[in-house]
């Protein structure tokens, strides 16, 4: 009897022992367990950036066995871009699809590439930004993210209730602002507008209401969230480029084993690559289809589109300090300067 209660033990220590060893393992016969991350974006569902984004979830999932899974909320349904700084910040996401806006929460240097009248066009916007990308990225690691792209997110043209030319048109009706920025409302008060400050999901139906009557977006934005429907004018000027990023928590990314990372970033830069060229196209084609669903295109003389830069000319060093951060405006300014100078060739 005494014997055979040695054996059972022994047979219990050994038990355990092999267990531990295979959890120890790594990609033992029990594997490591699962990293969740958590992806927060307002791209609603079906748009090109959601599709991107299931494009690489599904990536991940081939590159690591299932062992890094990526859970995509889309369309707004956790809240605006600042809810989605503030659950990143607290745990409860990690990692984001987000605009400028959402990106200002974590540092307000990224505003700088949308200022407006900044670029003519891409490829001003292209050579702007790769001057400032490693300082950009340097920022965020700072605070604690990483940056895993950079994103077009579109151009930024006025679309409204009723039609507008000039800026005198646009301040008599009322603008849509970013809730929760306490900046924007304020610097457009004082160059004349009348902003109203909306979290992104409220806008439609504050179209809809009377509430706003204007709004300030990419025209991809605008068909993805069906705004046009009444807001049916948009005057055809490129007021200013929205950058943005797929950004992930630090500390999350470094938790993912040094065989995977180098190949999920790899996924990334492959899939943000095509976007980036489909978007610069996109926003044309979402333009030609609203076009056949109502939308009014407002061409403007070269004498109206100089009185949307005198506004610019007048205000904009407002944003420096405020919106943006004074050595981001001044860097991005310079380069401004440079670009615009006669005898300077872009790359």
């Amino acid at each position: 009897m005494h014997c055979k209660t040695i054996d059972l033990r022994s047979q219990a220590v050994l038990t355990v022992m092999a267990v531990l060893i295979l959890v120890a393992l790594p990609g033992g016969l029990w594997g490591q367990k699962p990293i969740i991350v958590k992806m927060a974006t307002l791209a609603p569902e079906g748009s090109p950036w959601h599709q991107v984004l299931l494009e690489i979830r599904q990536d991940w999932r081939d590159i690591t066995g299932n062992k890094v899974r990526l859970k995509i909320y889309a369309g707004g349904t956790v809240g605006d871009e600042s809810d989605m700084v503030r659950k990143m910040r607290i745990g409860q996401l990690q990692a984001a699809a987000l605009s400028a806006e959402g990106l200002s929460y974590i540092n307000k240097g990224i505003y700088a590439l949308s200022l407006p009248m900044l670029a003519k066009n891409y490829r001003e916007l292209d050579w702007i930004r790769s001057q400032v990308d490693e300082e950009l990225k340097a920022r965020f690691e700072s605070k604690g993210y990483r940056v895993l792209a950079w994103a077009d997110v579109g151009w930024v043209y006025w679309f409204s209730r009723e039609p507008a030319r000039t800026p005198d048109d646009m301040r008599k009706q009322r603008i849509f602002t970013w809730a929760g920025d306490p900046h924007s409302p304020r610097l457009w008060k004082a160059a004349g507008f009348q902003p109203v400050s909306l979290a992104a999901v409220d806008v439609l139906p504050a179209l809809e209401t009377h509430l706003i009557d204007a709004v300030d977006a990419s025209p991809l934005t605008v068909a993805s969230f069906q705004w046009f429907g009444t807001a049916k004018y948009m005057i055809d000027l490129p007021f200013a480029a929205m950058t943005g990023a797929l950004i992930i928590k630090d500390e999350i990314w470094q938790s993912i084993p040094d065989k995977w990372r180098a190949k999920l970033q790899a996924s990334i830069d492959k899939r943000t690559l095509r976007i980036w060229n489909e978007i610069r196209y996109s926003d044309a084609e979402a333009v030609e289809v609203m076009k056949k669903h109502g939308l009014t295109v407002i061409s403007i003389t070269a004498e109206e589109a100089q009185l949307w830069q005198d506004v610019v000319d007048e205000f904009v060093i407002l944003l420096r300090g405020t919106l943006v951060d004074s050595v981001m405006y001044d860097r991005v300014m310079s380069l401004k300067a440079i670009k615009d100078h006669p005898d300077f060739i872009l790359p």
